[in-house]
């Protein structure tokens, strides 16, 4: 392998890895959001089962107070019965009773219905509530070891920018000046390995010659794609040895 090229395949392995790194730490953020909108829904929804569970019991407090009123009409209804002097009055008085009696009813299969509803949303209130501390026990780990995950990331880009300075400096200056170039150039990376007599960025064939010569050492660029190639014979599949 071309020597100076060596220098250039460890920083670009160096540069692959920061990206990889800043690309980890960049999605640190996204990653905690996900869990903290899940923690919002998971509130919203207890809220929204607390108001349910709330406006359900107002309700049932409304049809009491209704029912007593009905219930004190029955009273009033029944003791002017007793005191009417014609058949007209007792008779229109006791259709105001029935009619009362039908109300009645109608309130009473509306408060039954109510308390079972009431026990649905309670039990669904219970739920989100059970749900909402799992996920706050879940989210407060994922913060923790996010936390963590940072503080070693960042440890680790640190230790790979100070290699990267060493190598830069080691570097052949016109190499790098051209690492550079390719680097900021639309390609990904700025050197491909030569295998199988193949370019493996960009999987174009070589020239046997150029083969040959970057077999031996020699700095050539991809026709295709315009990296710098190299040939590593301990990657060669065994018969190509």
């Amino acid at each position: 392998m071309n020597a100076k090229l060596e220098t250039l395949i460890r920083l670009q392995q160096v540069d692959q890895e920061m990206a990889r790194l800043q690309l980890a730490l960049t999605a640190l953020p996204k990653r905690l959001e996900a869990v903290e909108q899940e923690l919002r829904k998971r509130k919203l929804a207890l809220e929204q089962a607390e108001k349910a569970v709330a406006a359900e019991e107002a309700k049932r407090r409304r049809m009491e107070s209704d029912l007593k009123d009905q219930q004190q009409k029955i009273i009033k209804y029944r003791d002017q019965s007793n005191s009417v002097k014609t058949n007209e009055q007792f008779h229109a008085l006791q259709h105001e009773i029935g009619f009362v009696d039908q109300e009645i009813r109608r309130i009473e299969d509306v408060e039954l219905a109510s308390m079972i509803e009431s026990e649905n949303l309670d039990w669904l209130r219970g739920e989100a509530r059970r749900g909402l501390a799992a996920h706050e026990a879940i989210i407060e780990e994922e913060r923790h070891a996010i936390r963590v995950d940072s503080a070693d990331r960042g440890q680790e880009l640190d230790a790979h920018r100070k290699q990267r300075e060493t190598l830069r400096a080691a570097a052949d200056k016109d190499l790098l000046e051209e690492y550079d170039r390719l680097a900021n150039s639309a390609r990904k990376t700025p050197l491909a390995r030569a295998s199988v007599r193949r370019c493996m960025a960009c999987q174009m064939a070589l020239r046997p010659q150029h083969w040959n010569e970057i077999r031996d050492g020699a700095l050539i660029h991809c026709e295709s794609c315009g990296r710098m190639l190299y040939f590593d014979p301990s990657l060669e599949p065994e018969q190509q040895a």
